[in-house]
């Protein structure tokens, strides 16, 4: 078996709390990067559809469809994920790196991974903040439509998901809007004039054929998903506590989270202690937040 070495902070975030080679694992939406290889460890890949589904999607250039993971567990985000596994077995940890944002109902999918991860297991995320990638003009989701999506068990991107995203990303690299000083109101959108009609006929396909667009669903910055984890703690909806959070490097597009499935507690005792984590980042990313105002304009 190799050995893994995590080779980058990125890799090194992905995997805090991570034995490879002697536990076993779940990593989401891996496509052909995974963080995590089967010759490092035993680790399982799970995406919304089959592994010939994902090649047959057409995706960048950049990605090689050769060498897109094997699929072992096909599986929405909604519903059971324990029944798309179907061996009753648990695991010590789960990956997802830029996955969230695709899924539909992300409650859910808290819940179906919580429930397939043994107590004390992490679930690391790298998750884009929404300013600095094409979301950048796009309004941050609210608790509400994470609701509606909880409620009405989103499977596909929903019409209004699809929409919004269609309609509202704009061209523009990664991490560009650091680096390059752009006037974020002068870039063109994505899919250029004709944005709007595209996203329109797309909507028309799904209510026709249930057709599955690949869309960002989940839009946010660091503090704002902060918000939306604590609203759904208050709502006992979410199953994990933030056990560590990392901001957006300059230059960079990405925030992490360190997540625990905690042991078995009182449903007060869990609040209480997802709410104290929940503030302790808040007031992280705040105090970064006001740290670099100062260093922008410290007079």
């Amino acid at each position: 078996m190799e050995t893994f070495v995590p080779a980058t902070r990125r890799a090194q975030l992905l995997t805090l709390g991570v034995q490879p080679s002697s536990q076993k694992g779940l990593e989401f939406g891996a496509l052909n990067n995974p963080i995590i290889r089967p010759a490092q460890g035993d680790i399982r890949f799970v995406d919304y559809t089959t592994t010939q589904g994902l090649r047959a999607h057409p995706h960048a250039e950049s990605i090689d469809k050769s060498a897109i993971v094997d699929v072992d567990y096909v599986w929405s985000g909604s519903g059971s994920l324990a029944t798309a596994i179907n061996t009753g077995e648990l695991f010590d940890y789960a990956i997802a790196s830029h996955v969230i944002e695709h899924v539909p109902n992300i409650v859910g999918w808290f819940h179906g991974i919580a429930d397939v991860l043994k107590p004390g297991a992490v679930f690391n995320l790298a998750i884009p903040d929404k300013r600095y990638t094409f979301d950048v003009k796009r309004k941050s989701s609210t608790l509400g439509e994470l609701i509606e999506a909880h409620f009405l068990q989103f499977t596909h991107p929903s019409i209004r998901q699809m929409f919004d995203h269609c309609y509202g990303a704009v061209a523009v690299e990664p991490g560009a809007v650091w680096r390059n000083n752009i006037n974020v109101e002068l870039i063109p959108r994505m899919c250029g004039d004709i944005a709007l009609q595209l996203a329109y006929d797309s909507a028309l396909e799904i209510v026709k054929t249930h057709r599955y667009y690949d869309s960002h669903c989940l839009i946010v910055t660091p503090l704002s998903f902060l918000s939306l984890i604590e609203g759904l703690s208050l709502l006992k909806l979410f199953p994990f506590v933030l056990n560590d959070f990392f901001l957006t490097e300059v230059g960079e597009f990405e925030f992490f989270l360190h997540l625990e499935k905690p042991s078995k507690m009182g449903v007060l005792d869990l609040r209480n202690r997802q709410l104290s984590a929940l503030k302790n980042c808040k007031e992280k990313v705040i105090a970064s937040t006001r740290l670099a105002a100062l260093a922008a304009d410290p007079g």
